[in-house]
Order: structure tokens, then sequence, then C-alpha cells
């Protein structure tokens, strides 16, 4: 049985991202996600929002830039990536580790208008864009300042 490791999700923004640069100057962003299940309200036949599942998402190089320059708390996108632990010794000497997406595809899923009725917005050009990621992403992970 062939093993993959591939993950679609749509969800909201859970914060503003976070661009930064790795040491050797490679542009990574980070944000989360929220994906809800709608379910419908036995009683009022009303449609609700229950059980949210938060997806922390990292993106690189172009695609990090792009999506460190657009999104915004609220805002919908798409993913595709893949699934990697993230292992960690905090400074309190306990080891950590958090299962997060490592994106392979962003596509922002809102109108220029909606982006620039969120926060600090500035203009769009292109709603999607689809970038190879780097062969190494493991040693572009050893070289994350945060």
């Amino acid at each position: 049985l062939a093993e993959q490791n591939s993950v679609i999700i749509v969800g909201r923004l859970t914060r503003d991202p976070e661009l930064r640069r790795t040491g050797t100057g490679k542009a990574v962003c980070s944000f989360d996600i929220a994906i809800s299940k709608r379910i419908k309200d036995p009683v009022t036949g009303e449609w609700k929002d229950a059980d949210p599942t938060f997806v922390p998402i990292i993106v690189w190089e172009k695609q990090a830039e792009r999506c460190g320059e657009h999104l915004r708390k609220g805002l919908p996108v798409y993913v595709e990536g893949k699934l990697k632990t993230n292992k960690w010794e905090g400074n309190d000497g306990i080891k950590r580790s958090r299962l997060e997406v490592v994106a392979s595809r962003v596509q922002f899923l809102f109108t220029a208008k909606q982006e620039s009725s969120a926060i600090g917005a500035k203009p769009i050009d292109s709603m999607n864009e689809s970038q190879e990621q780097s062969d190494n992403v493991a040693d572009d992970y050893e070289n994350i300042p945060f």
C-alpha cells in the first residue's frame, strides 16, 4: 500500500499572518486557519458553526511574501500541502511538537473589496499563485528565527 501525504483544507485565518526570514534569507509566513463544521440546529432550523479545528499553516518563499502582504484575520483561504511534525525543545527544557501543514498552494478566496475591508489591507494584484516548494524544506526549518 502506497503512502500519501497530502492535505486540502478551506478555512478562515484566526490571526494576521507572520512573515519572517530564515537565516539564509528565505521568506516564511505562518498563520492559523479555523475549519468549522456546519450543523443544523434541530430546534431553530438555523445553520451554525460548531466544533472548530485550528490548523497551523507554513508557507515558503514568494507565496509567503504574497500571503504576508494580502492575508488578514478572518479572510477565507484554500490550502493544499503536506502534513509535517515540527519538533523543538522549549526554554524550559521540555520537548514539544505540533502537526502543521506546509503549503504548496494557497488560493485567496476573497475579493479585493473584502480584502480592503480588512484592517491594514493593501490592494491585491492576483487572487491565486501556486509555487513549487523548496526541495530542502527540512533544512529551511532549521533556520527559522522563531
